[in-house]
């Protein structure tokens, strides 16, 4: 049951450019799924079965906006004339779940104020209440950190790794198994000094004190790898 507590990971499918379906290999089964407007396309064309279904519907097939009618999911409609996104009303439907880890699905797209968006959403600080946020964004991996919080993973010695702060300056980076590490170092919204770093040793260590930082792994997905990361 959505909000008893008992399930504490979610996914959100937005919409946009369709998801590849890759990513779906690093989902847990316990997994509620939420589909944010034509978000719900992708989901029912990946064979997933939505729990939860908002948004304005502005922007989702009469098909599958018929089919929701016919089925036992949660359905939230909201005005078209409001302040937030459909992906900051999905993220929003977490936090007041008590979703402790979310991850969002997106293939992208060719609109640079929706990925903009997009990525200032995942950056609001009621977020940082959940212990693990991750994004699929077309193939690229990425781990999102609210300070203070630390990230446990692994990845391919050689393989690329960018550290991108997120609505502001993030302080207090520190990193191990890169190529270039940092310690106690400010990373600013203004440079892109953080970019294409290289992974050293498989396992690697990334912590941030205050802040939202970015970990983005390019092209994960079409790269054959073993991966697994926790936060704390």
């Amino acid at each position: 049951m959505i909000g008893s507590g008992q399930l504490t990971r979610a996914l959100i499918v937005i919409g946009g450019h369709a998801p590849m379906s890759q990513a779906l290999a690093y989902l847990d089964p316990d997994t509620v799924i939420i589909c944010a407007d034509s978000g719900l396309d992708h989901a029912l064309a990946l064979g997933l079965t939505p729990n939860v279904f908002l948004g304005d519907m502005d922007s989702v097939s009469a098909v599958s906006l018929e089919r929701s009618r016919h089925e036992d999911w949660e359905i939230i409609t909201h005005d078209s004339d409001k302040d937030q996104t459909d992906t900051e009303l999905a993220l929003a439907y977490a936090v007041a779940h008590n979703f402790q880890h979310v991850t969002l699905l997106w293939g992208s797209g060719d609109r640079i104020d929706h990925i903009l968006g997009v990525m200032a959403a995942l950056a609001d600080p009621s977020l940082s209440v959940m212990k693990t946020l991750l994004a699929w964004i077309g193939s690229d991996r990425v781990e999102i950190l609210h300070g203070p919080k630390k990230l446990d993973s692994t990845a391919p010695i050689g393989s690329t790794l960018s550290l991108i702060p997120l609505g502001g300056s993030a302080h207090g980076v520190r990193t191990a198994g890169l190529m270039w590490n940092l310690d106690n170092e400010e990373l600013s919204a203004h440079s892109a000094r953080s970019v294409s770093n290289r992974v050293k040793k498989t396992s690697i260590q990334i912590s941030i004190d205050r802040g939202v930082l970015a970990i983005v792994y390019p092209g994960f997905l079409t790269t054959p790898q073993e991966h697994e990361s926790s936060q704390q």
